[in-house]
């Protein structure tokens, strides 16, 4: 056998060899994994907003007419993955973990339709339809059948027509783009806005609609010690996203997913001396459930904040010690080759995927494309990107 490899020429752009599958086939695998996952995220936003901590056990009918729930079929199905777990990724979030057509059964079910209807622009019987035919043309690419030009065009047809509305609720989900203003009446807001700590301070921004809340924790990581073994290091802390929502639990029971912004990797050389390290956490709710729950939020943050100050006294008296949410962690800086900047790995800061990651973590991930479904790059749950082209990016 002879497997002729495509040549690389730039960015996601490659020469293909004569006898690869038509064009139509790989374009066909874009678009459909890119509107798998996107229902994929909708559904749980919807989900987990509506259901909180209880979601995963729902009720739904798997693709075998098995009766179970959502988070039965996800474990059962990533256990058989694990005799395979030298393949691929660990890949934890539930709803990986169900098929397409287990999520339009959700979306279009006598029990949930009511939660999700008011997204799309048509009767349940047309969208489940139109969801449907996508599926079809999912199933022939996925069992290696042969599809036609014309299959392409009418999944993306079907696309624009059940997704535009979702993709339009997802950015702005995502990008919570406008500020709270600092007169807002809401008692959730009166309430939560006075707690911080010197270290931890809270802002919130929120959607368009004013539907969803983004509560930005930023933490002020503390230098324990500065020094000039590599040129320039610097010893400080790294606040672990995961670990908060483990240990807390009555955040991530109300919190619809969490993201990280890490440090600024880049300083200008007469900065060193003067380097702060400041972590962006964001907590994304639902305006409704603020209201709601904004008691039993504003507790947790206040335990959080505590468990905060406590831990760094025990760091700053015991550098080798750790504590549940707080790590010390080490930068050492190199001149870039423009002379004006030093730079750092700033992965000391990030937190990784792993098999007990909460679902509501997603990663890195504020700051998504006017046309999300069409270009994003990332999708919670998944510990890597999935384009290498950079020329989309919002910034």
């Amino acid at each position: 056998m002879d497997w002729k490899e495509a040549k690389h020429i730039e960015n996601n752009r490659y020469d293909l060899p004569g006898d690869w599958l038509k064009i139509e086939y790989f374009e066909a695998l874009n678009i459909l994994f890119r509107v798998e996952n996107s229902l994929r995220i909708f559904v749980f936003i919807i989900l987990k907003n509506e259901f909180h901590d209880k979601w995963k056990d729902l009720s739904i009918t798997s693709d075998d007419a098995e009766s179970s729930t959502i988070g039965a079929i996800a474990k059962r199905r990533f256990s058989q993955d694990k005799n395979y777990a030298y393949l691929g990724y660990v890949i934890t979030g539930q709803l990986l973990h169900l098929t397409s057509g287990e999520l339009i059964r959700i979306i279009t079910s006598d029990t949930y339709w009511k939660l999700f209807k008011g997204y799309f622009l048509g009767s349940k019987e047309i969208i489940k339809n139109k969801l449907d035919e996508i599926g079809n043309v999912r199933n022939s690419l996925a069992h290696f059948r042969p599809i036609k030009k014309g299959d392409l065009e009418l999944v993306k047809q079907n696309a624009i027509h059940t997704l535009s509305e979702i993709e339009k609720t997802m950015i702005d989900f995502i990008m919570c783009p406008d500020i709270v203003p600092t007169n807002t009446e809401d008692n959730w807001y009166k309430e939560i806005k006075i707690i911080g700590t010197e270290e931890c301070k809270i802002r919130f921004k929120q959607s368009k609609k004013e539907e969803w809340i983004k509560l930005i924790l930023s933490f002020n990581s503390p230098v324990i010690e500065r020094g000039d073994s590599f040129g320039y290091a610097a010893t400080t802390v790294n606040l672990k996203t995961d670990k908060i929502l483990i240990n807390y639990l009555n955040l991530s029971k109300y919190a619809i997913s969490v993201t990280e912004s890490l440090p600024s990797v880049y300083v200008k050389e007469k900065d060193l001396e003067k380097i702060e390290f400041l972590k962006h956490i964001q907590f994304t709710f639902s305006k409704k459930t603020l209201e709601n729950k904004y008691s039993e939020i504003k507790t947790e943050l206040e335990k959080i904040f505590l468990h905060i100050s406590k831990e760094l006294e025990l760091i700053k008296d015991d550098n080798l010690a750790r504590g549940k949410l707080i790590e010390v962690v080490s930068c050492y800086f190199e001149k870039h080759e423009s002379g004006e900047f030093y730079f750092y790995d700033g992965r000391a800061f990030r937190t990784s995927y792993n098999e007990a990651t909460p679902v509501e973590f997603w990663g890195e991930y504020n700051y998504p494309s006017y046309d999300f479904i069409t270009d994003t790059n990332k999708y919670p749950w998944m510990p890597v990107p999935i384009s290498e082209d950079k020329n989309n990016l919002p910034f």
